[in-house]
């Protein structure tokens, strides 16, 4: 072989590699109250291979990311609830010439929190963030993070109770996910002291187990054409009643175990889409053999009923 071949040959395979590693990310920065704190400031120490990905939704790594020291940070940064808070996310530095993730790694930005106490262990996790494909802008979130120098907003909560959090998030890439297991997580958690909160205790699911390998969000091609992303994970939580709490889900099921009163309609369950994830339109009753032959028509009277909400916690 010519020394020419051998030379293209080995410039080919360099220029691979720095490809297969080159679009990695990792959090490097939070603002609480607006305020920029150092990078790995209240963040759990990153491993020496920061920026590298967890392979599959499975992996106990999911939680908040590759283990560093394994502890906790040192750091506790206070927020206020209800806040409008900027995460940042780099490649190798928090420069400005820093590319953050390289274009072909698109996919979705979500972000979770959970009780510290928990240590993340447990249904403990709520959504309070997410972001997927634009379809009028043709624009993914991690093409957003991109343009605008790694940093998103998100926005916390204002009802829920004040005290130590966990906030975990995550970058989806998609790149390889036409493959079983081949979508790349970024997780990282970093820790906040929120205050001025309420009282609710959304409900919480446990991570890892918030991904199947085979959810039309995970397995998902780039390559094809399409319109529309569904978003994977647990539902949203919204807030201000308009998600469902803990107690509340437990009321639900309670409520939905005994007849329903006169002049009250029984709450249906939430029906499950392949598009969005979860949809808020009632799930279709089936049609009884018992319908009477004369049809009276009534007013129907819906009853509402707001759950005063007493958070517990339990200590591991």
């Amino acid at each position: 072989m010519k020394a020419s071949s051998i030379f293209t040959t080995a410039s080919t395979l360099i220029a691979s590699l720095v490809w297969a590693v080159s679009g990695h990310t990792y959090l490097s920065h939070i603002y609480p109250n607006g305020k920029r704190y150092a990078e790995g400031a209240c963040i759990y120490p990153y491993a020496d291979g920061r920026a590298n990905p967890v392979i599959g939704p499975d992996s106990t790594w999911m939680t908040c990311g590759i283990p560093g020291k394994n502890k906790p940070s040192n750091e506790v940064c206070p927020v206020k609830a209800g806040s409008t808070m900027t995460i940042e996310w780099h490649r190798h530095n928090d420069t400005m010439q820093d590319y953050v993730l390289t274009f072909n790694h698109m996919g979705p930005c979500l972000v979770y929190m959970a009780p510290m106490d928990s240590r993340g262990k447990g249904d403990v996790w709520f959504k309070i963030f997410e972001d997927g494909y634009d379809a009028k802008t043709k624009k993914w979130c991690a093409q957003k993070v991109i343009d605008n120098h790694g940093k998103i907003d998100i926005k916390l909560p204002a009802d829920i109770k004040a005290g130590d959090y966990l906030l975990r998030t995550e970058i989806i890439a998609l790149h390889n996910a036409a493959d079983i297991n081949g979508a790349q997580y970024y997780p990282n958690c970093a820790q906040l002291r929120v205050t001025d909160g309420g009282s609710a205790t959304p409900k919480g699911y446990a991570i890892p187990g918030i991904y199947k390998k085979t959810d039309p969000g995970i397995h998902f091609n780039l390559k094809k054409s399409f319109t529309s992303y569904p978003i994977p994970g647990p539902p949203l939580y919204k807030g201000n009643n308009q998600a469902e709490t803990t107690e509340a889900a437990n009321k639900k099921k309670a409520k939905a175990d005994t007849p329903c009163t006169k002049g009250a309609s029984k709450q249906t369950p939430l029906a499950h889409t392949a598009m969005n994830g979860y949809s808020t339109a009632p799930a279709m009753s089936s049609p009884t053999n018992n319908s009477p032959k004369t049809v009276t028509v009534t007013t129907q009277v819906t009853v509402t009923q707001i759950v005063s909400v007493t958070p517990q916690y339990t200590t591991m």
